[in-house]
């Protein structure tokens, strides 16, 4: 996840199917981490920062974490998009800006 070391994980089969293979990646707690929930039908993407707290294992997708969200959490709520959505390690804020700025998405920054 930091491009150098390896975050412990394991491989299972998608919850939803049963079939095939998804990983279940034990994020390192405490990461600060940028978020993205692009939103493929209208070019609107919505982004913000958090910092792991926990990988939880819910009957759901199986790569989970539990976030500390940056930011007007309550307005997520009304701007959450598709249900795939990016996670990487450490501040992408201004980067993700410039991207969608040059692809003419519209942003929504909750941080």
């Amino acid at each position: 996840m930091d491009g150098k070391n390896y975050e412990p994980a394991r491989i299972l089969t998608h919850y939803e199917s049963d079939y095939g293979a998804a990983p279940k990646v034990e994020m390192k707690l405490g990461q600060e981490v940028t978020i993205l929930d692009p939103e493929y039908a209208t070019g609107r993407w919505v982004n913000f920062k958090a910092t792991i707290k926990a990988n939880p294992f819910h009957a759901i997708c199986r790569t989970q974490q539990d976030l500390a969200i940056e930011g007007d959490w309550k307005k997520l709520l009304g701007e959450a998009r598709d249900s795939h959505w990016v996670l990487v390690y450490g501040d992408y804020m201004d980067e993700v800006a410039y991207a969608a700025g040059k692809i003419g998405v519209k942003l929504a920054t909750l941080t």
